[in-house]
C-alpha cells in the first residue's frame, strides 16, 4: 500500500497543471480513506503516537491541492479526531489523575479536536449546512436539515465531527457557552447512531453511556443509567477493553469506588494479557483477539489509560 501511494502522492504534487492535480489526487482518494481505516489495525501505541502526525500532515498538503474533495475531507475529520483522542486526551488523563494543573497535553488535544471540527464545519458547508445553522437550529430543525442534506456516505464524517464537539466540550467544562451546546452535539449523535447503530465498532454505545455519566444529576446526568449501559455494551463487546477502561474512567474513579475498581482491574490484566501476547503470525493461533484485529488501536488506548489509573490508583483511593 505505501509503495503504490508514494508515487500517487508524488505526482499530485509535482504536477503543474492543478486539473490533472485533482483528476490524480480523487482517484487516490480511496487509498487515502482506506489506509485510515486500516490504523485501527496498529497494537504499538507508541509507535502510533510517533507515526501519525507526518500522515496528519501530509493529508493537510493533499487537500490544499483539492478543497471540494469530500473523501480527503471526511478522512481529515476522522484522522485529527482519532489521534485527539488516542494520543493527547490520553496523555492529559494521565496528567489529570497525577494532579498536573497546567496539562501541555489538554491543550493539545484542544487544538488538535479544533482542527478536526473546523474541517468538520466545511464538510457541512459543502453540504450545505451551515456554521450558523448548527448553532440556531433547534434539535428539530437540525434533525430535518440533516434528513434532506446527508447521505449514509455522510455519516463518519457526522460522527467524528460531534465526536470532536463532544471532546472539546468535555475538556473545557468551564466554559459555560460551549457546555450548552452539549444538546446539539447530542442530536448530530443520535442522527447518526439510529440510522447506524453499529457505526465504528461501538462508538455509539460508549458515547450514550459517557453521556449519562460525564454530566452533572442538576444538568441531567444519571450515573445509575451510565453503569447500567456500560455494563450491557461491556458483555455485548466484551474484547472491546476500551470500554472497560471507559467504565472506570466515567463510572467507576467518580464514584472512587475501590472494589468495583478492583474487580475490574483483576479482569483487564487478563484480557490484555491475552491481547499483547497474541502472536499475528501465528496461522494456528485461534485466540479470541485475532478475529478482532480491527479493534487492536482500542485496545492500546484502553492499554495505556489503564496503565495512568494503575500508576496513580494510591492517589485516586
Amino acid at each position: 500500500m505505501k509503495k503504490f501511494i508514494r508515487p500517487v502522492v508524488l505526482g499530485v504534487l509535482l504536477s503543474g497543471c492543478s486539473s490533472v492535480q485533482k483528476v490524480a489526487l480523487r482517484g487516490a482518494s480511496p487509498l487515502f480513506e482506506n489506509g485510515a481505516q486500516k490504523l485501527t489495525l496498529e497494537r504499538d501505541w507508541d509507535f502510533f503516537k510517533d507515526s501519525a502526525p507526518g500522515n496528519l500532515k501530509l493529508l493537510e498538503t493533499l487537500y490544499l491541492q483539492d478543497h471540494e474533495n469530500l473523501k480527503l475531507l471526511s478522512t481529515l475529520i476522522k484522522s485529527f479526531a482519532g489521534y485527539a483522542y488516542a494520543v493527547p486526551e490520553t496523555l492529559a488523563f494521565g496528567d489529570e489523575l497525577s494532579g498536573v494543573d497546567d496539562s501541555i497535553h489538554k491543550k493539545q488535544a484542544i487544538s488538535i479536536y479544533t482542527k478536526a471540527f473546523d474541517y468538520g464545519l466545511e464538510y457541512f458547508h459543502q453540504r450545505g449546512v451551515s456554521r450558523k445553522d448548527l448553532v440556531e437550529f433547534d434539535e428539530s430543525a437540525l434533525k430535518k436539515a440533516f434528513d434532506v442534506k446527508f447521505r449514509r456516505e455522510d455519516f463518519i464524517s457526522i460522527l467524528f465531527f460531534a465526536q470532536s464537539w463532544a471532546s472539546l466540550i468535555n475538556l473545557q467544562k468551564d466554559n459555560v457557552a460551549l457546555v450548552s451546546q452539549v444538546p446539539k452535539v447530542k442530536t448530530l449523535f443520535d442522527w447518526v447512531c439510529n440510522q447506524d447503530p453499529e457505526i465504528e465498532y461501538g462508538v455509539c454505545e460508549i458515547f450514550a453511556a459517557q453521556y449519562e455519566a460525564s454530566r452533572p444529576r442538576m444538568l441531567g446526568g444519571n450515573p445509575e443509567k451510565a453503569k447500567e449501559l456500560y455494563k450491557a455494551s461491556i458483555k455485548k463487546n466484551p474484547l472491546h477493553l476500551l470500554i472497560r477502561v471507559g467504565y472506570i474512567q466515567y463510572s467507576i474513579l467518580p464514584a472512587f469506588d475501590l472494589d468495583a475498581y478492583k474487580q475490574e482491574a483483576k479482569v483487564l490484566v487478563e484480557e490484555f494479557s491475552k491481547w499483547s501476547d497474541l502472536n499475528r503470525d501465528n496461522l494456528e493461533d485461534r485466540s479470541e483477539y485475532k478475529s478482532v484485529e480491527y479493534l487492536n488501536l482500542y485496545n492500546a488506548i484502553a492499554k495505556k489509560r489503564f496503565e495512568f489509573i494503575e500508576l496513580n490508583k494510591a492517589k485516586i483511593f
